[in-house]
Formats: C-alpha cells, structure tokens, sequence
C-alpha cells in the first residue's frame, strides 16, 4: 500500500508539471508576475469577504443536518476549513472525508451523525450545481462551438435528475448498498469477523440517522440554503476572477458572470479524475483554460487566470484549514508536553 501511495504521488507529481510547463509555454511568466502584482485588492477583499459566507452557510448547513446533536459555531467552523482545504488533496474528493473524521475521532461525534449529514450534504452539492450550469448554458449560448447548446441541456438536465433521484430515495439507496455490502462479505467469507459486524452495525446505524434527517421534513429549506451555498461560491471566485483581470484592461461588463460557471464548472470536473495533478495543480488549470477556450475567451488571459484563481483560493483554503487543525491539535499537544 506505501509503494502504491509513492507511485500515486510520483504520477500526480509528474501530470502537475507536466501541464504547468505546457501552459506556461504559452504565456509570458512576466505576465503572470505582474498580474499578482497589480491584484485589484477591493475585488480581493470580496471574494475573502463572500468566501467567509460561503463556509459561513455551509457550517450552518452541517448544524441543521446534525441535528439534534449539538455543536458549536466555533467547532463547526474548524470541521468546515478543514473539510474545505482538503476536499480536493485528493481525487474524487476523497478529502471531504476529514468532516467524518474530525467530527467523530477529535469532536467525539457519533460515526452514524458525521456520516450521514456528510452524505446527504455531499449530494446536495452535487444536486446544486444543474441548476446554474443549465441557466449558464442558456445565457452564454454554445451552439457554434465543439459542444452545442441541446446537448449540453440534456447532459445538465439528465444528471439533476439523476442526483435528484438518489437524493430522494437516498435511504432505499443505502439500504441496497448495505445489502451488496453484507453479500460481498458472505462471498468472501469473512462475515463473522468482529471488523465486518462493526462495519455492519455502523452501516445500519447511518441508515438510521438518515431516515431521522429525511423524516424532520426541512428538505426544500435545506436545498435552497445548498443553492445560497453555491451562488456564494460563484460570487466569491468570480471577484477573484475579476481583481486579477482588472490590470489587463477587463471591467466586469466584460467579463459574464454565466461564462465565468461554465469555465469554473469545467475545471471542478477534474476532481473526479483517477489521477490528476497534486492538489489539483495542472489538470485544474488545464480544464479551465480548455473551457474557456471553448468559449472564445482570450488563451493567454485564460492561462493566466487559471493559475491565479486556483493558486490564490488554495493558498486561501490552506490557510484556514492549516489554522483549525492546529486549533484543534492544540490540547493533545499541550497535553503531551505537560505528562
């Protein structure tokens, strides 16, 4: 499993310079120094501003769906930097995980709670983002381009309906997995092993409190506030994508706001890749500036704002992230060094 871990973090290494150097190649590296140098800091000031509400709503969010477990303002905010540095450290997003495990192994949250208001929050993320594509599409308009405008509200519109539906029979959902779960261990024979019965029993548990959450009848406020959770998001990026425009003679009537998802959108798919560069570096990059170029927008000025958003909201989520780990390690290294 190491070797494994080296070899994946050898390859990760490998695509993020790889596709650093090919989009470097294409722009001035003065370019890209004078564009942090001449940074619009109002426009800076709001993305850190609506970025600070985006996690604000999302903590409030994670309250409302652990419910009736209590928690407080300050815990839930260290869960929710940490969660949000690491979400893309990992493919598939395997780094949203850290909410499971900062709530149930540093804040002694029940498993069965952190589970399943992290899985019903994950599909709700998943379930918000048709909505804006399907708007975005409509507004920008791709019909002369490699993808048309049909086809793409069919792939927005085919994909809400199949996140809707599993958001909607999540139980039954979990349920068919616990039954596939409880035979893979019959087919493997190892399900009277003390490891599996407690894998079991935390399955079951989870279903549980899923049922709990689905049965206290707040799902359309809670989906509206995942939407608020999302136009955040858009908002905040879309500042940073303006203040570092803004030297290069952009205004934001040049700039659309639907354009602006749609690039976004197509760089936040590389998440679900196998392998892709470390953090994300490189193939985020990459997938922006494709997307855009897709939409006619100015190559070297996408490049540039590629590298400038995902370098400039990484340094701002690890930042936070770093912060409340170390916030929340505080005592068990204190209490290391007095015993």
């Amino acid at each position: 499993m190491f070797k494994n871990r080296l070899v994946y973090i050898a390859l990760s290494a490998l695509v993020s310079i790889g596709l650093l150097w090919l989009l470097l190649s294409q722009v001035d590296t003065k370019d890209v120094v004078s564009t942090f140098s001449r940074i619009f800091i109002p426009a800076l000031l709001v993305y850190v501003a609506v970025a600070l509400i985006a996690a604000w709503l999302r903590a409030w969010r994670y309250k409302w769906l652990l419910q009736p477990q209590p928690i407080s303002w300050p815990n839930m905010f260290l869960v929710t930097f940490i969660r949000n540095s690491l979400i893309d450290l990992l493919p598939a997003r395997l780094g949203s995980l850290s909410y499971i495990y900062v709530l149930n192994k540093r804040l002694s949250f029940p498993f069965e709670a952190a589970t399943s208001s992290f899985a019903l929050a994950f599909v709700l993320d998943f379930l918000t983002i048709s909505p804006f594509l399907v708007v975005s599409v409509i507004a920008v308009g791709l019909g002369a381009n490699a993808l048309s405008t049909p086809v793409l509200l069919i792939l927005a519109a085919a994909f809400f309906l199949l996140v809707f539906l599993v958001y909607w029979k999540l139980v039954p959902v979990a349920r068919f997995l616990l039954a596939v779960f409880r035979r893979l261990l019959r087919f493997g024979r190892i399900e009277g092993r003390a490891a599996a019965q407690t894998a079991v029993q935390k399955f079951e548990l989870t279903i549980q409190s899923l049922d709990s959450i689905r049965q206290r009848g707040k799902a359309i406020p809670i989906f509206v506030l995942s939407l608020l959770i999302r136009l955040a998001k858009y908002i905040s990026v879309f500042a940073l994508f303006f203040a570092l425009l803004r030297s290069h003679g952009l205004s934001l009537h040049d700039l659309s706001f639907w354009a602006f998802i749609l690039g976004l959108s197509g760089a936040e798919l590389t998440s679900a890749l196998p392998i892709k560069g470390l953090a994300g570096f490189g193939t985020w990059e990459s997938a922006w500036a494709l997307t855009f170029g897709l939409m006619d927008f100015d190559p070297r000025l996408a490049v540039i704002s590629g590298i400038g958003v995902h370098l400039l909201t990484n340094i701002f989520e690890y930042s936070l992230g770093i912060a409340s780990i170390l916030i929340l390690a505080w005592p068990y290294i204190r209490r290391k060094r007095t015993a």
